[in-house]
């Protein structure tokens, strides 16, 4: 999922799809508020569950 929503290579969407897996969460996204709202809808939208955290 997270090559398809986020175009990311298939090396790092299986270090976080792990990540997620061992830990429990993982940053998948970062970037300006309106961006990263967009990006928690995405994720909700294919069944994953997302938060939006400010740093």
């Amino acid at each position: 999922m997270f090559r398809k929503l986020f175009g990311y290579s298939q090396q790092k969407a299986h270090r976080l799809m792990m990540q997620v897996h061992t830990e429990g969460k993982a940053v998948v996204a970062s970037g300006q508020r309106e961006k990263a709202e967009f990006d928690v809808y995405r994720l909700h939208e294919h069944g994953l569950w997302a938060i939006l955290e400010q740093d």
